[in-house]
């Protein structure tokens, strides 16, 4: 009986919502050349797309009650606007057919729909959305994940003001790149069209990106504005504080593993494989981007451990193709990026400065 009350309530409140969103006047489509329906087919049908598995392991469309149950225990959107746009995407289909993927063993790079991210199901919306909350010490809560690179990048919606932003979890960057699904959504459809979009000689995604689309020192205000776990960070600083270094010396970087074994041990790997100590961070959110596309666009995690890890850092001059590479779960990506960004703080770690990977 409490189960028929409770989806009788659940029924009420989709049904009081579809019909107050009903009587909402039109959004002015006279603003963009496409809507969100048209730009996300104009992805998905694209010659690049076509010729890839990213365009056959797409879901079916959702419903909109579908998409509202999926999200509604989990988010809260005060602007019934915003969950309007979502309808609009997952109503023409539901993203990466996740296992299926995993299943015929295809690699990053085939999945990816847009330059370096694939869209996800709401379903591992869902879950990335949990795993996030608890795991990330730089996640606002208020952030939708729905295009993931599975390598610690996300495009996010923010669900307080409907904006859409790039997300590189491991260096702790954000930054706006729209202001809304349609208009992100619109701006790939025409990159797309324009044939600013194009395939590499490595088979990745590379978009043609000019000086004043890089992001170069966002760490200084953007580690500010989102909030850095007083966990994390006390954890941390205790570390890093107790090794005493020459003065003038490159700063030693240290890592705890007991949160992240598996990316500990892939450092190991790669050390033994001769891969360089010495490190040179970059702030280029450009470089950052095309650097972990490269080392990770071949890998195929799945499962639990379904976020590549890469060493050299994307984040160095070191990091790209070549970089010694293993399947982690993301709340080991989430741990060394928290741990690797209050390091960058606390001892100064700028652009071009080097540093040197101690342990593990």
């Amino acid at each position: 009986m409490t189960q028929l009350f409770k989806f009788l309530a659940h029924f009420l409140v989709v049904c009081f919502f579809l019909v107050e969103r009903s009587s909402a006047s039109p959004s002015n489509r006279d603003e963009h050349e496409f809507d969100i329906k048209e730009s996300i087919e104009i992805i998905i049908n694209h010659p690049l797309n076509k010729e890839r598995p990213a365009s056959y392991l797409l879901g079916p469309p959702l419903s909109e009650e579908e998409i509202f149950f999926t999200l509604q225990p989990v988010l809260e959107i005060r602007d019934d606007s915003h969950f309007e746009q979502l309808f609009q995407l997952y109503k023409v289909t539901d993203g990466l057919k996740t296992l299926e993927a995993e299943a015929d063993g295809h690699p990053l790079k085939d999945i990816w729909l847009i330059p370096g991210y694939y869209l996800m199901s709401l379903r591992e919306v869902v879950e990335t959305l949990l795993i996030m909350k608890r795991t990330s010490g730089v996640w606002n809560p208020s952030l939708l994940p729905l295009f993931a690179s599975r390598a610690g990048d996300f495009v996010v919606y923010d669900t307080e003001d409907g904006h859409i932003h790039e997300f590189l979890t491991k260096e702790s960057l954000r930054w706006e790149v729209a202001p809304n699904i349609q208009a992100f959504l619109e701006g790939i459809a025409k990159k797309l069209r324009d044939g600013r979009i194009r395939l590499n000689e490595n088979g990745l995604f590379d978009e043609i990106t000019t000086d004043a689309q890089t992001h170069e020192g966002l760490e200084d205000n953007i580690l500010d504005a989102l909030f850095l776990s007083a966990n994390i960070e006390n954890t941390f600083e205790s570390e890093i504080l107790m090794e005493e270094e020459n003065v003038g010396a490159p700063p030693n970087l240290f890592f705890k593993c007991k949160k992240m074994p598996n990316v500990c041990q892939n450092i190991r790997n790669a050390i033994k494989m001769h891969k360089p100590r010495s490190l040179q961070r970059i702030t280029n959110t450009n470089q950052i981007k095309q650097n972990r596309r490269a080392a990770c666009g071949k890998s195929k995690c799945k499962g639990k451990k379904n976020s590549c890890d890469e060493y050299p850092f994307a984040s160095t001059s070191q990091g790209g193709a070549g970089a010694t590479i293993m399947c982690v779960a993301l709340s080991e990506n989430n741990s060394q990026g928290g741990q690797l960004n209050v390091f960058y703080r606390k001892k100064s770690v700028g652009n071009n400065d080097w540093f040197y990977m101690k342990s593990p």
